[in-house]
């Protein structure tokens, strides 16, 4: 019973690398063009971004809350990045004002949520509707297209099969881990969700902590702007549409739970790989994209299932 029970602990501990495995074992027999440096190169180039955007909702769900309004600060900032590139502004400008204004929206959730005591699921999805409509104001509900050669090449460069745009995913991946794993306050963001009452009885500003991780989503759903401004060479008003439960997926994927206090930097990267490579063997067996969305759908639900199982045995 006892060896039973250890055997289940270690499979659900392992449970995102195994799932992982499998999607990469099935992918390589179903497709002869899965394990190719075109569609590896692809695979990586297509989810960095998103990837990206999981990395700030990390950091949201391990303090307990949750950002719906990371896919619209996406749209926002690709808009924002493209108008300034168009009417003549250097590259270092126009990316500095789209990563402020993704700042300043993050700083904006965070203060509903911290401040005003807003519960994060309707706070964000107010403001995600706020963004979206500033993003359709700014743009004229039209794409903005732009001409800097120079700035394509950062969504479109490659080393040995490699996009820089994934380089530019595993560097902030890595600094983020460090944060939480070796840094005072990324400490204080897990013990947030784990414990709020304990990390406020210790003498931390715990609306500060909360504020920051909110602050930290809106930069690096800039950062995940810029990269599919570059990439697509506009802006668009419906590029980031969805990505918010993509990014909510992969982080529960990756291990994650939904009530806060428990996740990894290692376990999200896994998880955006795994909703990466349903979404990429699919296409290569021509699914139909609306089966596509059902799949998905039953994915994140499983998902969900499984962190609120994983929650229940540990508290037993």
């Amino acid at each position: 019973m006892e060896k039973n029970s250890n055997m289940k602990r270690v499979l659900t501990k392992n449970s995102k690398y195994i799932l992982l495995a499998v999607m990469v074992l099935f992918s390589t027999v179903v497709s002869d063009k899965f394990f190719t440096g075109t569609n590896i190169s692809n695979l990586l180039k297509q989810n960095a971004a998103v990837g990206i955007l999981a990395l700030g909702e990390l950091l949201v769900i391990l303090t307990g809350g949750i950002d719906l309004s990371v896919g619209a600060i996406v749209n926002l900032t690709t808009i924002i990045v493209s108008l300034l590139l168009k009417g003549g502004m250097s590259i270092p400008a126009a990316a500095a004002a789209a990563l402020a204004a993704g700042i300043a929206a993050g700083f904006i959730n965070g203060l509903l949520i911290s401040r005003f005591k807003l519960i994060p699921f309707i706070a964000t999805m107010a403001t995600l509707n706020i963004y979206s409509g500033l993003a359709l104001l700014l743009s004229t509900g039209k794409q903005i297209f732009y001409e800097n050669d120079a700035f394509l090449k950062l969504g479109n460069t490659m080393i040995w099969y490699i996009p820089i745009v994934a380089v530019i995913w595993v560097i902030l991946a890595i600094i983020l881990n460090h944060m939480l794993e070796h840094m005072r306050h990324g400490r204080y963001i897990k013990g947030f969700g784990g414990n709020k009452e304990a990390v406020r009885l210790s003498g931390v500003n715990v609306n500060l902590v909360e504020m920051s991780t909110y602050v930290l989503s809106g930069f690096l759903c800039a950062v995940g702007g810029i990269i599919m401004a570059s990439r697509l060479t506009l802006g668009s008003n419906s590029v980031g549409d969805g990505w918010e439960l993509t990014a909510i997926a992969s982080v529960v994927i990756g291990g994650a739970s939904m009530t806060g206090g428990v996740g990894t930097v290692g376990g999200v990267l896994v998880g955006t790989l795994v909703m990466g490579l349903i979404g990429n063997v699919m296409n290569l067996l021509n699914v139909s994209i609306y089966w596509q969305q059902i799949i998905k759908g039953m994915i994140i639900l499983a998902a969900v299932y499984g962190s609120t199982s994983r929650k229940k045995e540990n508290t037993l």
